[in-house]
């Protein structure tokens, strides 16, 4: 290991996910003697991978944040802070008017606003969501859409290019937009990049793009950058948010609930 050029912070991070990625969790040790630099260096990698949301630390190891969402279930995710959801979906079922056009993102908070707006009559949903979709599907007072793309098996939506071109063509009034994670500084912000490729198309074809985040998810970050702050026209959240953060928020003109 001697002999072995020791890699830049920045190549040295991107070392670092990919051995996150592929075992889940590694070693503090093995890490350094992966990267040829000392365990202290390491720690403050994992620190920074840690604050961006691609690892948890634990004592003398890291895990992937990706790789153990992967392997968390749909059906287990939807269960985790339920009441919270609930209530986040409740306050937004109340936005939608009938005649209204609306996206609705993938994600767990969005399956309850499926079930929240399922007895509304005269709108249309579109949606990338399997659950959402199937949830909706076949009800007369509902016109459901969804665009065509790859099956993402982690988040159960559709996702690629052709998600991608289709909400480049359409126009709607309000999308329910669901990220990991939200802060000032960098914006809105998902796991994967395939993800928010499709969230920045939504985006883009959305009047109004309303957020639906639990407190879990802000004034943080994660690997692939969706848009700027300033896309987001209102915030639900839930009671535990941190008062300071949401006057941040308010102070950029963004309306929270």
């Amino acid at each position: 290991m001697e002999n072995q050029d020791k890699l830049l912070q920045p190549e040295r991070l991107a070392r670092i996910l990919s051995l996150l990625e592929d075992r889940g969790t590694i070693k503090v040790s093995d890490l350094s003697i992966l990267c040829n630099v000392s365990e202290n260096t390491i720690r403050r990698d994992l620190i920074e991978l840690e604050e961006s949301g691609n690892c948890s630390r634990s004592k003398g190891a890291a895990t992937s944040t990706k790789r153990s969402q992967e392997l968390t279930p749909f059906s287990r995710r939807i269960s985790d802070h339920h009441k919270k959801k609930r209530l986040i979906a409740k306050k937004a079922a109340r936005m939608v008017t009938s005649g209204a056009t609306i996206i609705l993102d993938s994600g767990t908070t969005a399956v309850e606003l499926a079930q929240e707006i399922s007895q509304m009559s005269h709108i249309t949903v579109i949606t990338p969501s399997l659950e959402a979709a199937q949830i909706l599907s076949g009800l007369p007072n509902i016109t459901l859409i969804l665009p065509g793309g790859i099956v993402n098996p982690s988040s159960r939506s559709l996702t690629g290019q052709p998600a991608e071109q289709f909400f480049s063509s359409i126009n709607a009034d309000i999308l329910f937009l669901a990220v990991k994670a939200l802060s000032i500084e960098t914006g809105l912000s998902d796991h994967t990049i395939i993800e928010a490729s499709v969230k920045q198309e939504m985006i883009r074809s959305a009047e109004r793009v309303v957020v639906l985040a639990d407190s879990s998810k802000l004034d943080k970050k994660a690997l692939s950058r969706i848009a700027p702050i300033t896309v987001v026209d209102t915030l639900i959240t839930d009671e535990l948010s941190d008062s300071d953060f949401l006057h941040k928020l308010r102070a950029q003109g963004i309306t929270v609930y």
